[in-house]
């Protein structure tokens, strides 16, 4: 392992993260507990890291199939020990590949991705966190087309971005034919400035409906919706 590994345990799994990619994050836990009632059949987990997204989607639908894609070879094989020592493994396969020269004639009934988010920023020092923080291997115009080229008629995506990002996320959806239903505005208290928006959509128009999610409350405690939403998973919640 390297230096800054570490391992987080869940209830039902465990996952090695961090070194190379980067540490597990609570927003993301936040967009695979949230994600999970719209998640079925064949799914599409795409810049998976250490596989995250994909053990949760497969706790919460045990019937469900996960194709996890990462581009990073040796975060590829973190996630694939990860998912070989998980309950999970005959339900995910992790694929190391570039989803924008990926040839597969799949198509999915949900598609999730928590994607790198910095432009026209400095390099990050170490070339996996680049890679795992700037969009210079995907960026938003690339997530959409591969999104439209892979989600089937009617099937649901989920993504998480920072609002700046969000916005030009969402502009450049809607010349794909791609809509957005939800938006979850995810702060970090009440009084916090926003941290990052989690959006639903599909192929199919429909109105849009926003709600705010606070991590913890004026108090510095965790809230009760944090609380239900994580305890499927959260060791510290019983």
């Amino acid at each position: 392992m390297g230096g800054s590994r570490s391992v987080f345990t869940f209830k039902q799994f465990s996952l090695a993260h961090g070194n190379p990619g980067l540490k597990i994050s609570t927003e993301a836990c936040i967009l695979g507990a949230w994600a999970h009632s719209f998640a079925h059949g064949k799914i599409l987990d795409i810049g998976t890291g250490c596989g995250l997204l994909a053990c949760m989607l497969a706790q919460s639908n045990p019937n469900a199939n996960i194709d996890a894609i990462e581009i990073h070879q040796e975060v590829a094989k973190i996630a694939s020990e990860n998912v070989k020592n998980s309950p999970f493994f005959n339900q995910i396969q992790v694929i190391n590949s570039d989803i924008r020269s990926l040839t597969t004639k799949n198509q999915y009934d949900f598609i999730i991705s928590n994607p790198p988010f910095f432009s026209n920023h400095l390099p990050a020092s170490l070339k996996d966190k680049q890679i795992a923080i700037h969009d210079d291997e995907l960026n938003f115009v690339d997530l959409i087309v591969s999104i439209k080229n892979m989600l089937k008629s009617g099937g649901r995506f989920a993504v998480i971005y920072p609002k700046e990002a969000m916005d030009k996320f969402e502009k450049e959806l809607g010349k794909n034919s791609l809509f957005i239903h939800q938006f979850l505005y995810i702060f970090p208290n009440p009084k916090s400035k926003l941290l990052r928006v989690i959006c639903l959509g599909s192929t199919i128009k429909e109105e849009v409906a926003i709600e705010n999610f606070y991590i913890k409350d004026e108090k510095n405690e965790y809230t009760e919706a944090f609380k239900l939403l994580l305890n499927p998973y959260y060791l510290i919640f019983e």
